[in-house]
């Protein structure tokens, strides 16, 4: 019976981020009202309040949710290609979120130049993040880091994601200061160049 109980208050969070996040892709979070939410996942909306302080609690449920599910596709996608080189490797992870926002331009709309770890880091022990703990770990074993601490390569990794995040929204949606295809060998390069450890 507990059981049963608590897999429905799963389903009832996971039925308000699924609407919000359809919401906000639709209408932009600051079009989307609390009462829209509750409309769409079919619940009361003290519901909401079990589970969410506020729109923007939500947000960032939804912003930690895709941050994590983008980088551990990538890095999934570069283990399968890897290429034993360490700098290529993070390149190739790179070169898949800037595919995916490219595909995906309302979802960087979205997410606007936020797609990065400070929320991760935030809360990356909670179980359901435990893949991306996982590459954490992995990057930090790596001999490619050798002689550097956790903090160190954290903060390595940080930088290169928010490079990406940034130049990703610029481009992708701005078309600033060029195309994401003729910003990508700059980014790169600027990578490989930060990767000089």
């Amino acid at each position: 019976m507990a059981q049963n109980m608590k897999q429905q208050k799963k389903e009832k969070k996971q039925s308000l981020v699924d609407a919000s996040y359809d919401l906000f892709l639709s209408k932009g979070f600051n079009k989307t009202s609390i009462d829209e939410i509750v409309k769409k996942a079919n619940v009361a909306k003290g519901t909401f309040y079990l589970y969410f302080k506020d729109k923007s609690d939500v947000m960032e449920d939804i912003m930690l949710r895709l941050s994590c599910r983008v980088l551990c596709d990538a890095y999934n996608s570069m283990k399968k290609n890897s290429t034993g080189d360490f700098v290529e490797d993070m390149i190739a992870i790179v070169d898949y979120i800037v595919e995916y926002f490219k595909k995906n331009k309302l979802v960087l709309k979205m997410v606007k130049k936020d797609f990065s770890w400070p929320l991760i880091r935030e809360k990356i022990f909670y179980s359901q993040y435990s893949e991306v703990n996982k590459i954490l770990e992995e990057c930090f074993k790596n001999p490619y880091f050798a002689g550097h601490s956790q903090d160190e390569i954290f903060k390595l990794l940080f930088v290169i994601i928010e490079i990406c995040g940034s130049i990703c929204y610029t481009s992708i949606i701005n078309g600033q200061p060029d195309t994401i295809d003729n910003m990508k060998p700059f980014l790169y390069k600027i990578i490989r160049k930060i990767l000089e450890v």
